[in-house]
């Protein structure tokens, strides 16, 4: 426990309250109240720019507040707002996040406007935020405000900015100006609207260019954006009909041509998602493709039992309407009844979808997943798995703990709990029987961990760090003892697109829209890759047994390779 002073009033920080660590010191957070403390003292925060950054007054602006002092007396930090419960901007990107929770391209397009009223407001008060980067945003979790934090380094009148990510840096600007924060500004609101940052994808003529970075460089300063011709993208995608026509032609003129103009202020129509989705091609090279069902809304996940799309869950031959959309699903062991488990603010509640009843009573949680047909929660500094009796009559629930994590730096992924301990990283994977496995991941320790996912001891994890995106791929062996982990580096799209069927053959589809084959055993290091054309589309890979199945849209299509292949 270390000890500070904060307003004259001492202040006591433990791992309890550590929160996050990055490049430039850790945060804390105590009730409503968060805390920097900078890594290098030589780089606290001045008193003066503290002033100075005080214009501020937006109530979504996270500014720094008043300086934290150590034991000497020296300023080692500061305290700013805690905001609560909120994902990082960057986790709203794939498509998948905003299909399991119903995100859609209105409320993207809200988020984006009140990023360009922050912009504004900050550029009134002659102040530039310089690295604006959508690791320097977090959304609250019900998505209705969008904060500004890591306000400490913009650029005020009487000091320069300290930090730029490469990602977002104006490759045309000599100073920074108000319109090299617009360009800035152009390229994380690209990514709130689609999902892909402006100058990724496929360019043949700069293919050959291996290093990511340079080519990245190359294409900015042509201007060749993915709204060039001749440039592909990932499935994963959005389609740019989602974009306001206005904005669209502002992007163009941004990307394209060069210009460095103020966003639109009027707002126009949004195209639904639904309508700008093309109708899916069972055009194949090398997969055997055939329909297999079609459902009444977008597919979100589909196994041998149980199948849920944007508006519906479908079980046992029934349809049932979902009580909530992120809904986690489980079966009853001996009734297989349908059980829904979803999260209203900070209750979490369960639901017989089998006999449209309400069980028991709500419980405290901050975070659930469903993991080989089981819930588990997280309550404070607890994982709890949650039992399911059987009466004659009734169904009760029953809680354990089966591990302990940090209260304040535990993220919640589909299988798997992340936990920062202390700048450690560490996966928690909830097992059958009560097991919990808590696993050491020392490739991940300098990342900030974006998304992630478990399907039978193979996890892939896309985390950032140093202005980019790098995806793991882990494979455990079956008692999650040891593993063996390939590394992507500078990946296009955080999105994860992955099924292991039931012969562990693995299907994971890389950011460049190609179909990775490989075996879930860590002893095995033959991958296979495949290019084909109805792998370009917007598909969700799944499986039931050894059978392979790829959802695009209301549509649900069997895939296997072709003999010849």
């Amino acid at each position: 426990m270390s000890r500070y002073y904060c307003q004259g009033k001492q202040l006591q920080l433990s791992k309890i309250d550590f929160k996050a660590q990055g490049g430039e010191g850790s945060i804390y957070v105590k009730g409503s109240t968060a805390y920097k403390i900078y890594s290098d003292p030589r780089r606290t925060l001045a008193y003066a720019k503290l002033q100075e950054l005080a214009l501020l007054t937006e109530s979504n602006i996270v500014r720094p507040l008043h300086l934290l002092f150590d034991k000497h007396n020296q300023p080692v930090g500061y305290a700013m707002r805690n905001v609560g419960k909120t994902h990082a901007l960057s986790q709203l990107f794939p498509k998948a996040f905003r299909q399991r929770n119903n995100l859609t391209p209105e409320m993207s397009f809200g988020l984006v406007r009140k990023l360009q009223a922050g912009v504004s407001h900050i550029h009134s008060k002659h102040i530039l935020l310089v690295d604006l980067n959508e690791l320097n945003f977090l959304v609250a979790d019900d998505f209705s405000e969008l904060y500004f934090i890591d306000v400490d380094s913009y650029q005020t009148p009487s000091f320069p900015a300290t930090v730029l990510m490469e990602s977002v840096r104006d490759r045309h600007a000599k100073i920074f100006t108000e319109g090299s924060d617009w360009f800035s500004f152009a390229v994380v609101s690209f990514q709130m609207f689609v999902g892909i940052h402006p100058f990724k994808g496929s360019y043949p003529q700069l293919q050959q260019v291996t290093d990511k970075q340079h080519r990245l460089d190359a294409r900015m300063r042509a201007n060749i954006s993915v709204l060039h011709k001749g440039v592909t993208v990932p499935g994963s995608t959005l389609p740019f009909a989602v974009i306001p026509s206005n904005y669209l032609d502002w992007y163009r003129a941004i990307f394209e041509d060069g210009k460095r103009l103020p966003p639109p202020n009027e707002v126009r129509n949004i195209i639904k998602l639904s309508a700008a989705i093309a109708v899916p091609s069972i055009t194949s090279d090398a997969l055997l493709v055939s329909e297999y069902r079609e459902f009444d809304s977008q597919i979100i996940w589909h196994d041998a039992i149980v199948t849920i799309t944007e508006h519906s869950v479908y079980f046992d031959g029934r349809r049932f309407d979902k009580p909530a959309f992120d809904v986690k699903l489980a079966i009853s062991p001996r009734q297989r009844h349908l059980i829904a488990s979803y999260i209203e603010g900070p209750r979490l509640r369960f639901r017989d979808l089998s006999n449209n009843s309400e069980i028991g009573d709500e419980v405290e949680a901050e975070g659930l997943i469903s993991s080989n047909g089981q819930f588990f929660l997280k309550q404070h500094e607890s994982i709890l798995a949650v039992d399911l009796i059987e009466l004659q009559n009734n169904l009760l629930l029953s809680l354990h703990l089966i591990a302990n994590v940090m209260m304040s730096a535990t993220q919640i992924f589909e299988g798997v709990i992340i936990q920062n301990l202390l700048g450690a990283k560490y996966a928690s994977v909830p097992g059958r029987a009560g097991a919990c496995y808590q696993i050491r991941l020392t490739e991940l320790d300098n990342y900030q961990i974006l998304n992630a996912r478990i399907e039978r001891n193979v996890l892939i994890i896309v985390g950032t760090a140093g202005g980019r995106y790098d995806k793991f791929i882990y494979r455990f062996a079956d008692d999650f003892a040891r593993y063996v982990v390939r590394t992507f580096v500078d990946v296009t799209t955080t999105d994860i697109n992955f099924t292991v069927l039931d012969n562990d053959i693995v299907l994971d589809m890389s950011d460049e829209g190609k179909l990775e084959i490989f075996s879930r055993h860590k002893g095995s290091a033959n991958v296979r890759v495949l290019e084909d054309p109805f792998l370009q589309g917007d598909v969700r890979l799944f499986h039931v047994g050894k059978q392979a199945f790829a959802a695009s849209g209301h549509k649900l299509f069997k895939i296997s390779l072709k003999l010849s292949n």
